[in-house]
Parts: structure tokens; C-alpha cells; sequence
């Protein structure tokens, strides 16, 4: 065995406890690694067992969405274990300056320090990526057995809307390539942790090493304190804060490690507040029963005119939408009724006379033409003569929904956008081709008492037109008791115009056919974001696990390279309650100061998602006051308790041996 690799495991058995530390954290980025690996092959093997080994025409798109996002989990537990594992080798390499001095004077070369610092690395790998590997495996398969509760959930709901065959099951995945690639990027992660301390030791001459300690010349400069410190502690925090500032070096580690800890619990309760706004947005009101249809389209320009041309293949027209409704309505004694869409055949002219101000003033509204969005809305007969009678047309005549819902960079807002004296409207089609449209009435959202639907804005301009056809079609009513009979009926009647044979597949067919409650049409993508919730908060809980390693092992070090100053300090008459005093507040001083840092990254992270998010949802920040008081209260708390039993450990330290043994 080499010379180098002999200290090094020389060190590593004198220091078990730093050992221990180290060691940990290395098996616990091992774990995370395997963990999110092995996720990642379940998911694969899982599509492979359900659409085939090549997983069909969409394969690079499945691999994509499984590969990505692990590949994007397993670089933030990189950067996170190469943080706190390559603060511990600092501190370990700090700690040991003198025996790498003395290494020197004897005939060690640069390369050899180098390779004693990074040897300790490879030992400690030795132990700690097995072990890792096995924690990491079983973390896996309970988290792929408590995601395949959540996946057979979602299977279960999806076939119950689309009433198609979907046979998706997840299960438990792991080959041996997951453990190689796991074990070599956590090799390389220790490797690349261990690699700056070791340079840098390599670079000190041998002299300094021999005479390093905490009375380097820049270390004795006179450092001011802070009157606040010196109010809360005394004396003994003025002194505190002293020794921080004068060993920035030697506390840098440990601040680095509580803060990324306190930024990460902040930025995953901020995304997850906002994924539970997302869910509020999405989930509906009423929770009616949802007969649904809608045709596929093929999407394209006209090759004459330049503007978007997409062809609805199957369109649903007034009579097969009216004749369905009949026999649905018939059924019991609720009602039922319908509502369409149809986006896709025309745009309206913008004329500005008949925009109100509010109108006028948003951006984004009017395209290249001059034109804006149009959707033609169909309604079933008996819906259709209500609407007439709460907004005094004429049957037949076309009614304007005269309201205006969007999304204000994170706020909803609605506005009344057309002035009431417009009788008509100039709507043109992708061939460019212009023809005027009636405007016979209106209806406004706070109109009617019983307004029956709270309908989206789709389209810019929406505008009820008798008789025409749609590329979706909706059926609602409210069962009760009788939904079970109701939808085997529904399915009967269906069947009389469709063929929903639960082998066909939407792109074969043409179009699809759902029967859900509305609440069911979001609880698939609901379950996927608690699921991602679930996996976000446990990766974090085990990160900042990790953190607490790294700090644990950087402060123990510490405390441990400071035993002379300690003793120093108590044989000129420092007490042992002043000398506890003085630790617990440069104690509390990291943790203020990684405090600080933490709270702000924590902040700014779901700020920026949320800045993007608003484009989207209409969902604002909240300041996480509450999580910003727990994160720093258990970071301050485990702090505590770790100061507590390194000073437990020092209580029984003899003064004079102390001295002699650092003099030695």
C-alpha cells in the first residue's frame, strides 16, 4: 500500500467521528442518486410492458419526459453533495495543516499531499457507496411502491373518462446499469469534492504548515463587533463574533451547509403553495356530469393566404347535438343540456367603436390582420331559448357574451369589452373571405340571477350563434343518485351516433367521448402534482439531511482544531459558563447569517417560478411568513443540540492536557 493511502486510512480510523460524518453524507448522495435512478428505469420498463418494447411512434418523447427530469434531480444532488462533501475535506484538510507540514519537511511533494487528501476520498467511497447503493434501492422501491398507488389511481380515473383500454402499471425496476451509473457519478462527485481542499493544501509551503494556527497574521487583525451581538450576549458574544469574522474560512463551510438547507425547505414549500393555487384554479365549481365529444383537428396554414387553417374532421352539428340532448333529457327528472365550441372557422374584425376602453387598452388581443379570436358557441335548444328569454332576443338571434375573462400577469380580471350600440360584426374565414354577422343581444355575467354556466373565455370574442356546428360538444347535468344508471344509458345512447368501442384508439377514430364529473377531468393531473409534491418533499427532507451532515462534520472539526484556543481562554479565568456563552453565540451567529442567505435564494427561487407561472395561471406570491419562521426555527433548534453535545464533549477535557496535546 501506497505511503499516501496509508495516512490517509490512518486519519480516517484516528477520526472516526468526522469519518462518520463524511461518510454519511456520501451514502446518503449515493442513495438519493440510485433512488432517482431507479425511478427513472421503473418508469421506462413500466411504458415498455404497456405499449411495447420500442414504445411506438412517441418513443423519443417518453424517454424524454422520464430521462430529463431525472437527469436535472441527480445534477441538483451533485451540486448539493459536492457543497457540503467538499466543505468537510476542507475542514478535515484545515484541521490537519500541521501534519501536512510536517509531511513536507520530511520529503512530501505536492503531488503526494495532493493524492493523501483525495485518498481519503476513495476510502471513504469504498465503505459508503455500497452502502449507499443498498439504501438507495430500497428508498426506490418505496417510493415506487407508493407512486404506483398514485399511478393505478390515475389508470383508474382515465379509463373511466375516456372510456378507452389504458393497462399502465408501475412497477419496481432495477438493472444493473442503474448501479454502475449511480456508483460512478458518486465516485466522481467525491472525487471532485475532495480535489479543491486537496490543491490548495499542495500549494502551502512547508513552514506555514508547521506554524499554522489560528494566529496568522491575518487572523490577529483587530475585528470590530457588532453592538446587537454584544446587547444579546455580553461579553462573551462580542468575543464570539470576533473569532467568526477573524476564522471566516473555518465557519464559511458550516453557514454554506444551513443555508442551502433553509433555502431548500423555502423554494419546495413556495412551488408546492403554488401547485395547490393551480389545483384551486382548476377544480370546478358545480362538479356536474360531463357528457363530452370533441373531433380532432388537423392543424395547419392556408397555403393561399398564409392564415391559420385547422379542419375539424368530425364536427358535431345542431341536429345530432339537439337529438342526443332529447333522449339524455329524458332520461329522469334533472335536466339536462348542452353547450359547444367552435373556434377554428372564423376571426371577427376589430373594430375599435365598438371596443370599450377597457378593451382597447389590452395588449395581445388583435393579431397580425387586425383581427381577433372568434368562438362560435352552440347551445342545445332548451338552453338556447333560456339565454333568449334572460337577454331579450329574439329566437334565432345571435346573443354576445358580453364579458371578458383573463389573466393579469398573475391576477383574473373581467371586463366588459364591447360597446352595446354594435348590431353587427364583420367575421372573416382562413381563405380570407369576409361575411357580416348579426349581434341580436347580450348577456352579462352578473345579467341573470341563475346564470346556468360560468363559462371560459376561449376565444377573445364569443358570441352564441343558433344552429351552427362544433368541434366539442358538452352535455351537463346533475344525476344524484341515479349516476351509475345514468351513464350505462348515456353510453347506449352514444353508441346510436358513435362508435366508443374501448379498443379504438382517438387518432383512428377521429374523436373521443368522455363521461366524467367535471372534478374527474382535472384529478388525473391533480394526483400527478401530489405525487410530484410527494417525491419533491422527500428528495429535499434527504438533501437537507445531507447538509446537516456536512455541518455537523465542519463544526465538529472545528470546535475540535480550537481545543487550544478554549483552553487558553479558560486558564486566564474564563469560566466554563462564559466559555459556553461564547460558543452557543458564534453558534447562533452562523445560524443568523445562513439564515439570511437561505431566506433570500428560498424567496427568490418560487418568486422567478412564480413570475413565469403567471403567464399561465392566474395565481399570485404569497410571502411564506409561516415557512420562513419554521425552517429557521428547526434549523436554529438542531444547531442547538449539536453546540450541546460538542460542548457535552469538551466538558471532560483535561486543561493541561489539552494544552501539552496541541503543543505536541
Amino acid at each position: 500500500m501506497k505511503i499516501t493511502s496509508r495516512l490517509a486510512l490512518n486519519q480516517l480510523k484516528r477520526n472516526k467521528k468526522r469519518t462518520l460524518g463524511t461518510g454519511t453524507a456520501i451514502a446518503m448522495s449515493t442513495a438519493l442518486i440510485t433512488a432517482n435512478m431507479s425511478f427513472a428505469t421503473s418508469g421506462i420498463s413500466s411504458l415498455q410492458e404497456c405499449l411495447g418494447a420500442d414504445m411506438g411512434d412517441y418513443n423519443g418523447a417518453y424517454n424524454a419526459m422520464i430521462i430529463l427530469p431525472a437527469a436535472l434531480l441527480t445534477l441538483l444532488i451533485v451540486f448539493m453533495s459536492v457543497t457540503v462533501v467538499s466543505n468537510i475535506f476542507q475542514a478535515s484538510a484545515n484541521n490537519r495543516i500541521k501534519e501536512l507540514g510536517v509531511l513536507k519537511c520530511v520529503g512530501g511533494t505536492k503531488k503526494q499531499i495532493k493524492k493523501t487528501v483525495v485518498s481519503e476520498g476513495l476510502w471513504l467511497s469504498l465503505g459508503a457507496i455500497p452502502v449507499g447503493l443498498v439504501i438507495g434501492t430500497f428508498l426506490g422501491f418505496i417510493g415506487i411502491k407508493v407512486a404506483g398507488v398514485y399511478v393505478d389511481r390515475i389508470v383508474e380515473i382515465s379509463k373511466a373518462i375516456a372510456m378507452r383500454s389504458l393497462d399502465i402499471k408501475l412497477t419496481f425496476s432495477v438493472k444493473l446499469i442503474t448501479y454502475v451509473i449511480a456508483a460512478l457519478v458518486a465516485l466522481v462527485t467525491v472525487l471532485v469534492s475532495a480535489l479543491k481542499p486537496a490543491k490548495q493544501m499542495s500549494k502551502i509551503t512547508a513552514i506555514e504548515c508547521v506554524r499554522y494556527s489560528n494566529t496568522k497574521k491575518e487572523h490577529i487583525k483587530k475585528e470590530k463587533s457588532g453592538k446587537l451581538w454584544k446587547k444579546l450576549f455580553g461579553f462573551e458574544g462580542e468575543l464570539g463574533e470576533r473569532n467568526i469574522k477573524r476564522n471566516k474560512q473555518a465557519f464559511r463551510p458550516a453557514i454554506r451547509a444551513l443555508a442551502t438547507g433553509i433555502c431548500l425547505m423555502l423554494a419546495t414549500t413556495g412551488v408546492v403553495s403554488q401547485l395547490n393555487d393551480i389545483r384551486a384554479i382548476m377544480k370546478s365549481k358545480d362538479n356536474l356530469l360531463d357528457v363530452d365529444y370533441i373531433s380532432i383537428r388537423d392543424e395547419g396554414d392556408d397555403p393561399v393566404t398564409g392564415r391559420r387553417n385547422d379542419i375539424i374532421l368530425h364536427p358535431i352539428d345542431s341536429e345530432t347535438y339537439n337529438s342526443i340532448n332529447e333522449k339524455l333529457d329524458a332520461y329522469g327528472d334533472f335536466e339536462v343540456y348542452g353547450i359547444g365550441s367552435n373556434r377554428e372557422s372564423y376571426f371577427a374584425k376589430a373594430d375599435s367603436m365598438a371596443l370599450t376602453d377597457d378593451m382597447k387598452n389590452l395588449d395581445g388581443i388583435i393579431n397580425e390582420y387586425g383581427e381577433m379570436q372568434l368562438d362560435m358557441v352552440s347551445m342545445t335548444d332548451n338552453m338556447y331559448r333560456r339565454l333568449c328569454e334572460l337577454s331579450g332576443t329574439e329566437y334565432g338571434g345571435n346573443i354576445m357574451l358580453n364579458t371578458y375573462r383573463y389573466n393579469d400577469f398573475g391576477t383574473e380580471k373581467r371586463i366588459i369589452p364591447f360597446n352595446e350600440d354594435m348590431t353587427e360584426m364583420t367575421i372573416v374565414n382562413p381563405q380570407g373571405e369576409e361575411k357580416t354577422l348579426s349581434v341580436d343581444g347580450y348577456l352579462y355575467r352578473d345579467n341573470p340571477d341563475e346564470w346556468l354556466f360560468d363559462y371560459p373565455n376561449l376565444a377573445t370574442v364569443m358570441i352564441i350563434v343558433p344552429g351552427t356546428e362544433a368541434r366539442n360538444f358538452d352535455w351537463f347535468c346533475e344525476p344524484g343518485d341515479q349516476e351509475e344508471e345514468f351513464i350505462s344509458y348515456a353510453k347506449d345512447v352514444l353508441r346510436e351516433y358513435y362508435a366508443i368501442d374501448e379498443e379504438d384508439a382517438y387518432v383512428n377514430l377521429g374523436y373521443t367521448i368522455r363521461i366524467s364529473r367535471q372534478d374527474n377531468m382535472v384529478m388525473a393531473l391533480n394526483i400527478m402534482l401530489i405525487l410530484g409534491e410527494i417525491v419533491m418533499y422527500g428528495f429535499v427532507i434527504l438533501l437537507a439531511l445531507i447538509g446537516f451532515a456536512g455541518f455537523i462534520s465542519t463544526i465538529t472539526a472545528n470546535f475540535r482544531m480550537r481545543s487550544k484556543e478554549f483552553a487558553v481562554l479558560k486558564s486566564v479565568g474564563m469560566t466554563n459558563k462564559s466559555l459556553k456563552k461564547m460558543i452557543y453565540s458564534e453558534s447562533m451567529l452562523c445560524t443568523a447569517k445562513a439564515a439570511l442567505k437561505g431566506v433570500i435564494a428560498g424567496i427568490l427561487i418560487p418568486l422567478l417560478i412564480n413570475l413565469a407561472m403567471r403567464n399561465v395561471f392566474s395565481i399570485s406570491y404569497r410571502f411564506p411568513i409561516v415557512a420562513i419562521v419554521m425552517s429557521i426555527a428547526v434549523v436554529f433548534i438542531t444547531v442547538l443540540i449539536i453546540t450541546a453535545l460538542e460542548i457535552k464533549r469538551m466538558k471532560g477535557t483535561s486543561l493541561i492536557e489539552t494544552i501539552r496535546m496541541d503543543a505536541a
